[in-house]
């Protein structure tokens, strides 16, 4: 099966689960009355939402460019990750608010009965799509299977904290704390919010960044100047300087060899295809220009980002 096929069925899977998982949680929760459920249930509905979205993406990811995008669909996946961290971060805080209104209120009182068996459920069978999804995003080198790889264990970790409100909960009504049993389940939704925001705050920046162009990770451009510098010293070329940028899974990569001397087109253009050749066996995803040139004072007009460099 391609990568494309395996993605997109771990995607249609995951949606179904998804989609199903949140249904039940959402309903259940009106009638234990319980929030940290409901938190567990919309966000298990918005993420099948997003699911769906992402199908699409990669779908578009493998797609060939045309005229109105010449240069790919590379920048629609960190703007769709973009868009998904910033509506969780609105339903996470729309949550916590409700949260701190109960505790500020005088809590609520759940139906703990209902609560565990579904939290428990969901618990188990989150953590099993968590541990598959992430070991194909690894594998395919996802960023979106990363993404829903993440989202499942926070799925996993909301429920982990609501089936702990409800132990927390049985304990306290049965040690005769039935007032402090009121503000387990708000309180233990506030705490997890706040765990959780940072996480997709920090995704929606790292997205947020690749959509204006930012460099790569130090340890993706270390690779690539790796390889670039193998090439110098192989070919006895003056140096060389690599710009890169990422967005989501794809690399674009210029890079400038500066040679000693005059050499034939037909001998350029054989060592081009090997450079392109280790770039791509180091990532399928990367789009690669290779310049070679003897008179370096015309890169800066070509990118003016080179004039610090030259």
């Amino acid at each position: 099966m391609s990568n494309k096929k395996t993605e997109l069925l771990l995607l249609r899977v995951t949606t179904a689960v998804c989609l199903a998982f949140g249904i039940v949680s959402v309903a259940a929760s009106f009638k234990a009355h319980s929030n940290s459920m409901l938190f567990d249930g919309l966000y298990s509905l918005i993420q099948s939402v997003f699911i769906l979205g992402s199908g699409g993406i990669v779908l578009l990811l493998f797609r060939k460019e045309n005229r109105k995008f010449q240069f790919g669909y590379s920048a629609f996946e960190p703007f769709f990750i973009a868009i998904r961290s910033t509506v969780m971060l609105l339903m996470t805080f729309s949550i916590a608010a409700s949260a701190l209104y109960a505790i500020l209120t005088g809590g609520y009182a759940i139906d703990v009965a209902i609560a565990v068996k579904i939290n428990v459920l969901s618990l188990v069978v989150c953590l099993i799509v968590y541990a598959v999804i992430s070991v194909q995003a690894k594998r395919l080198k996802s960023p979106v299977l990363r993404v829903e790889a993440r989202s499942w264990l926070i799925d996993s970790a909301i429920s982990l904290a609501a089936v702990l409100a409800m132990i927390l909960i049985f304990f306290a009504n049965k040690r005769g704390y039935a007032k402090l049993a009121l503000y387990i389940d708000p309180i233990v939704t506030i705490f997890f919010i706040v765990g959780l925001a940072p996480m997709l705050v920090k995704e929606l920046l790292q997205s947020s960044r690749e959509l204006l162009g930012a460099a790569p990770a130090s340890s993706i451009q270390k690779e690539l100047e790796h390889i670039a510098k193998r090439h110098v010293k192989r070919e006895g070329f003056k140096k060389s300087t690599l710009f890169a940028i990422q967005q989501g899974r794809s690399l674009s990569v210029t890079l400038y060899f500066y040679l000693k001397e005059e050499r034939t087109l037909r001998e350029l253009d054989a060592l081009r295809t090997k450079i392109l050749l280790d770039l791509r066996a180091y990532s399928s995803w990367v789009e690669a220009d290779v310049v070679f040139t003897l008179d370096a004072s015309w890169v800066p007009l070509a990118m003016p980002l080179a004039v610090a460099t030259v």
